[in-house]
């Protein structure tokens, strides 16, 4: 019974740690920006560069013959918020809490991790022959950095600020005005990709590659609730088995007066709700390799014209995680995704891309391109894929002019739509993408005839996602796995206890305490059976507003040997 019990607490604990999962991941890794040049123009699906080794592999046949090289270098700076309430926007149980040792000031919080990047680094390197070259990359071709929930997240803090209503259902007291808790979070994700090209061209206006890239992924989640306790009607904060202790104490003396063997199975009651107050502490690395083949088309119509086309596979990605110590126990088990020695599935959606520059004039090029990533079809934990009502798609369009011959400036434009729907199951407060616009304008100047350097900058615009909770990130589950679990063994101890003041009066004779001894463990049953009922079956709603915001600053230098 106590292993059941258990196991009801730890799924307590698994739902706020389960939202760690994809801090800067989630599934929605790729990254596209793998250069300077892409800030100042980002619909480089048909530019003819060095740089495009990545985004149109098939253009490198149309370079000059000879080496070429790119190293670029680009800074991100990132924020996530999530606005959130739970079961009342005004009136709600977050405003009871203290966290980290601050006060909350109201029902409504606003909780706002950051995420930097200075250093996201990219190589490029191109061979060209006649009809054959050769091209390599290397980048961080998804994640790129890690962010910091300093004060946790709203799934996190809701499973605790619930805490004080119920040892005051259960007690039929108000004593217990707040809680408190310490809670932190963070997350870290590299996915780093080192790509090989070949190119043939197969008559002097068209080309075709193919390519592979080795995609090894590196991520670390850290995390930990801990020092729950409650805050007592007079300021005092006691930890949860000394609250639970003292606002039964009436029940208990009641109750002892009459069935003194009840006072051991309260005083088990009391520390089982202590048990919680030892939280958990989540630190758990995840290593991973995966390999992506790659074909592209390039046709440079003529002078004016070119189009391509890119089609990445499917990459299989097998996550192997280690986990350090979890301070909840028993917890740690239950949260399956993070598992010490289990293999985790995190495939990288498969992506065609498809793009077409014009140039009207020789210094003049504009640029069109669109993007379809089938996330449907790459699996992810638990087959999270599911939860998707549609692919993500993206389009591109930019420009280039030559102002003089020592100077190009370019800007250009991206819109991305997830396939999320309403509502969604694949997103969580922890790990969110939402809809946005990006603009970027930069220049490259030509220092000589064959060194060029390239400065960027662009900016995200991201929507809002308004994410509704009818079951606020399904905490009246885990109450109500919490509160059958104590409620089965103490139905199974007043049972016993029940049988054994029968067989005594039985044995003894007839004994006219009996009766209302087994009328006060009736009634007892009866009514935390009715309190337990109503904190199960209270509503509980809640809301997410979700907002990122993203800066990225590119520089970026070529070389034609």
């Amino acid at each position: 019974m106590r292993n059941k019990q258990l196991t009801s607490i730890a799924a307590l604990f698994a739902g706020m740690m389960m939202t760690a999962t994809s801090v800067m991941a989630g599934g929605y890794v790729t990254n596209t920006n793998q250069n300077a040049a892409f800030g100042r123009n980002l619909s480089q699906e048909a530019q003819i560069d060095v740089i495009s080794t990545y985004a149109n592999p098939a253009g490198v046949a149309f370079l000059k013959p000879g080496w070429h090289l790119a190293l670029n270098n680009q800074s991100a700076f990132q924020t996530r918020t999530a606005t959130s309430w739970f079961m009342d926007a005004d009136n709600g149980p977050f405003r009871m809490g203290y966290v980290n040792g601050e006060a909350n000031t109201a029902a409504t919080k606003r909780y706002k991790g950051t995420a930097k990047a200075p250093v996201i680094p990219s190589f490029d390197l191109a061979y060209v022959q006649d009809r054959w070259s050769v091209a390599a990359h290397f980048g961080v071709v998804g994640g790129g950095g890690k962010c910091e929930f300093s004060d946790g997240l709203g799934s996190f803090e809701s499973k605790v600020s619930l805490l004080p209503a119920v040892l005051n259902t259960l007690s039929g007291s108000n004593s217990i005005s707040g809680y408190s808790m310490d809670t932190y979070m963070r997350g870290r994700q590299y996915y780093i990709g080192g790509q090989l090209n070949a190119t043939y061209k197969v008559t002097d206006n068209l080309s075709v590659a193919a390519g592979l890239r080795g995609t090894y992924a590196t991520t670390n989640y850290y995390g930990y609730v801990k020092n729950i306790k409650a805050v007592m009607d007079d300021g005092r904060q006691l930890d949860l088995q000394s609250a639970a202790s003292e606002v039964l104490a009436p029940q208990v003396t009641a109750l002892a007066t009459a069935v003194p063997e009840m006072v051991t199975v309260i005083s088990g009651l009391t520390q089982t709700l202590g048990t919680v107050a030892g939280g958990v502490n989540l630190n758990c690395d995840q290593t991973g390799f995966g390999i992506t083949p790659i074909l592209g088309v390039d046709w440079r119509i003529n002078d004016h014209w070119n189009v391509a086309a890119k089609y990445e596979f499917k990459t299989r990605l097998r996550l192997k995680n280690e986990s350090g110590e979890n301070a909840g126990g028993s917890a740690l088990a239950q949260l399956d995704e993070f598992a010490d020695g289990e293999s985790i599935a995190a495939d990288i959606p498969a992506l065609l891309t498809l793009g077409v520059q014009y140039s009207p004039i020789n210094k003049v090029r504009i640029n069109a391109g669109g993007h379809l990533y089938f996330d449907k079809q790459a699996t992810q934990y638990n087959h999270r894929e599911k939860e998707l009502d549609g692919q993500t798609w993206e389009i591109t369009a930019g420009a280039e002019y030559d102002i003089c011959d020592i100077a190009t400036v370019s800007a250009g434009w991206q819109t991305t739509h997830y396939g999320l729907g309403e509502n969604s199951g694949y997103i969580s407060d922890m790990s969110f993408v939402t809809n946005s616009n990006s603009f970027g304008l930069g220049a490259r100047f030509h220092v000589t005839k064959r060194i060029a350097l390239d400065v960027s900058y662009f900016k995200t615009f991201y929507h809002h996602y308004d994410k509704h909770h009818d079951d606020y990130n399904n905490i009246s589950q885990n109450f109500s796995s919490l509160l059958s679990g104590v409620g089965q063994q103490l139905g199974e101890s007043i049972t016993s206890i029940a049988t054994g003041i029968t067989q005594q009066d039985i044995a003894a004779g007839t004994d006219p305490s009996t009766d209302a001894r087994l009328a006060a463990l009736s009634t007892f049953s009866s009514t935390l059976t009715t309190k337990m009922n109503g904190i199960t079956s209270t509503p509980t709603p809640g809301h997410d507003r979700l907002l990122r915001t993203n800066d990225v600053i590119g520089i970026g230098i070529t070389v034609d040997f």
